[in-house]
């Protein structure tokens, strides 16, 4: 699969992940690269308001990632805990 993300999140996104925004990814190395953004998230100081804030660009990136990588692989799904998005296994009916 293929992200697609805003302008502003692509330069961010190929620091983090070390791969090109235009290279297709297997479900591993998507669920890798969302934990890669996710500890990114996790160490990041809060910087509501700021110029140079990440925390904030760090979740809007995992918002866009999870639900992409959700409506990609029918089995995940996205779960929001205390607003910060988790990709779960999705229940089979």
């Amino acid at each position: 699969m293929k992200f697609e993300l805003p302008r502003r999140h692509r330069k961010s996104f190929e620091a983090i992940a070390k791969k090109k925004i235009v290279e297709n990814l297997n479900k591993e190395e998507s669920l890798e690269v969302f934990e890669k953004i996710k500890k990114e998230f996790e160490i990041s100081p809060r910087t509501f308001g700021s110029k140079s804030g990440k925390k904030e660009m760090f979740l809007e990136m995992l918002i866009v990632i999870g639900n992409q990588i959700a409506n990609e692989y029918k089995d995940l799904d996205v779960d929001m805990k205390q607003g910060i998005p988790e990709i779960k296994k999705a229940k089979s009916e």
